[in-house]
């Protein structure tokens, strides 16, 4: 335990006992010890260190050990039995002194919170008690590394947290969601090489220790037909109002000039604007440097060519983007950690679904079709999955099904196969057609399966 000598606020006494017990589980130390914690001014430091290590010097932190203990041996406290408190029967293993004006002064010049200054000290003067030394270069990079892991695994780094939301727009079939998934790293957003895959907002999270990136996939821009186009188009609005960073995706093997043109359009924002151009690996350099050395990229911040499909520059990209990123002097997640999607499992296996119909079936049918997943046990083993396919026509359904339920059969497959790996068990997947005429120009029927931009 912390014995706090001196005054201290509940919430610098709750973070210590926070260090203290992560490394008391990470050396396996015994329960039955304790550190005294002393806060002091500038005076007060600059004696000790004259007096004890005849330093004449102000100082943030200041450890005396009780124990003689060196890197990785075990503390026993049998080994001091004679040190032993007989009132409550703990072994006092050290005292830490802080000085808090040195503290606050570090905290500024790290941007960062006066807490997690404090807690970079305490951390500091634990690992003194335990052994850790900075004298060689060795030595110090040991101790640096064994701090920055405690207090990582806790959440409390010197290092700016960024967080924010990257908003990607471009048109149909430019390559958004194989970028997204790409940057993300995992399969948030189905690809097809037909276009308008995406009709609502698709959230892909990036995560990593000092950072979280939420990106939006909106539907790819295009003529207004129906009223699922117009749910659509409000989406990709919706999403240009709240983001730091919008990419603007556009594909190399088209005029840049023209795309760019048409894509400030559709892109009314004060968000720091990154010409993102795509598909690289399907042009060559010599038809692509000429148009770059004449586009009028003014209204962009950022240009960078990439292939969302090979990975190239996307690390770069990636980069990029988090250096616009505002940065916060804590962990700021809007979504936990673990997780890489807004999407339910039952949306993203209807999706998944839907992506496999849209690479088998012809062009005019895709856009006509939705999935909606009425049942998932997933406490069977295989899991029990049964969805509904729907589309507008009679004449449709005969399609989706094939001659002798072989199209339906071969869809079936294949998302079947997807659906395994995403959710990482067996599964018996069901699927069923079902007619809805003209559900696209049918609100009441767009809202039923989700597809509405909302208010």
């Amino acid at each position: 335990m912390v014995e706090f000598l001196g005054k201290a606020t509940n919430e610098i006494k709750q973070e210590f006992e926070r260090v203290f017990n992560a490394i008391q589980q990470k050396f396996l130390l015994p329960k039955n010890i304790k550190v005294n914690v002393n806060f002091v001014s500038e005076t007060k430091i600059k004696k000790l260190n004259k007096s004890t290590r005849n330093i004449d010097k102000v100082t943030d932190v200041l450890t005396y050990p009780y124990i003689n203990l060196k890197v990785g041996q075990k503390l026993k406290v049998q080994d001091y039995v004679m040190d032993i408190d007989p009132e409550d029967n703990t072994l006092t293993i050290g005292d830490i002194y802080i000085c808090s004006a040195v503290a606050t002064r570090q905290a500024e010049e790290y941007k960062h919170s006066f807490k997690r200054e404090m807690c970079f000290l305490f951390c500091h003067g634990m690992l003194h008690i335990l052994g850790y030394d900075h004298i060689e270069k060795a030595d110090e990079k040991l101790m640096i590394e064994m701090q920055k892991n405690i207090l990582t695994e806790l959440g409390i780094t010197r290092e700016d947290f960024r967080c924010g939301f990257v908003t990607i727009v471009g048109k149909t079939n430019v390559g958004k969601s194989t970028l997204i998934n790409r940057l993300v790293g995992q399969h948030v957003a189905i690809v097809s090489p037909k276009s308008q895959t995406t009709r609502e907002n698709i959230i892909g999270v990036y995560n990593d220790k000092n950072t979280q990136i939420v990106f939006v996939d909106t539907p790819g821009y295009h003529k207004r037909a129906n009223k699922i186009d117009d749910e659509m188009d409000k989406n990709i609005a919706i999403a240009n109002q709240d983001t730091e960073i919008v990419l603007m995706l556009i594909s190399a093997k088209q005029s840049l000039q023209e795309q760019f043109d048409e894509m400030l359009k559709k892109v009314n924002t004060d968000a720091y604007k990154i010409l993102v151009i795509n598909k690289v690996d399907e042009t060559t350099y010599e038809k692509l440097y000429p148009q770059l050395a004449k586009l009028d990229v003014k209204q962009a911040d950022e240009i960078i060519p990439i292939s969302a499909l090979k990975g190239t520059n996307c690390d770069k990209l990636l980069e990029i983007i988090k250096q616009h990123l505002p940065t916060f002097n804590y962990e700021m997640r809007y979504f936990p950690i673990d997780e890489y999607t807004d999407k339910t499992v039952r949306q993203m296996v209807a999706e998944l679904v839907r992506e496999k119909a849209l690479y088998l079936l012809d062009d005019e049918i895709p856009h006509g079709i939705q999935v909606v997943v009425n049942e998932y046990k997933e406490n069977e083993t295989p899991i029990q999955i049964c969805a509904d396919i729907y589309c507008e026509r009679d004449s449709h359904k005969a399609i989706i099904l094939g001659k002798g339920g072989a199209m339906i059969k071969e869809i079936s497959t294949k998302a079947r196969m997807s659906i395994e790996k995403f959710v990482g068990k067996p599964v018996r997947l069901e699927l069923y057609v079902k007619v809805k005429q003209g559900w696209r120009n049918d609100i009441k029927a767009i809202t039923e399966f989700g597809l509405n931009a909302g208010e």
